[in-house]
């Protein structure tokens, strides 16, 4: 989160300086000899909300996406969750299964529900949700 701010504060610094120079350019042409100063503002007030809209957009599109990932583990059990952070450790099904004292059959059957709860295919994308949610690991049960 905190690169994402410097990365907007860098392109709010980089539109900013673009502006200065443009102006003292137009000082340098003497162009503003021929438009009135309100046009000047108020076209530095459109590219600003132009700027902010944008930006605004990307943010929110991003805090949508951490939304969606916190939600969706939710809505998983708390034996899911311990599986699903078996396998974010790279254990295996059979060791999955000895971990938790059951059977392997039990071990798929957690995995095939996470993965319908996910929404995913396969344990990598599985793992990318688990990974980018902010949710603490359960404790051992």
């Amino acid at each position: 989160m905190n690169r994402s701010l410097l990365k907007i504060s860098i392109k709010i610094g980089l539109a900013t300086a673009g502006l200065v120079i443009l102006y003292e350019l137009s000082n340098l042409l003497l162009i503003y000899h021929y438009f009135k100063y309100e046009y000047y503002i108020a076209g530095v007030v459109i590219i600003a909300l132009i700027t902010g809209v944008i930006l605004t957009n990307k943010y929110h599109r991003q805090q949508v996406k951490e939304t969606e990932n916190h939600s969706l583990l939710e809505n998983l059990t708390a034996k899911e969750l311990r599986v699903l952070e078996l396998i974010n450790q790279g254990r295996s099904n059979k060791e999955i299964a000895a971990l938790n004292y059951t059977e392997m059959s039990t071990v798929k059957t957690h995995i095939n529900n996470i993965f319908f709860k996910l929404g995913v295919k396969n344990r990598k994308d599985a793992i990318k949700i688990y990974q980018k949610s902010t949710l603490s690991p359960p404790v051992a049960i």
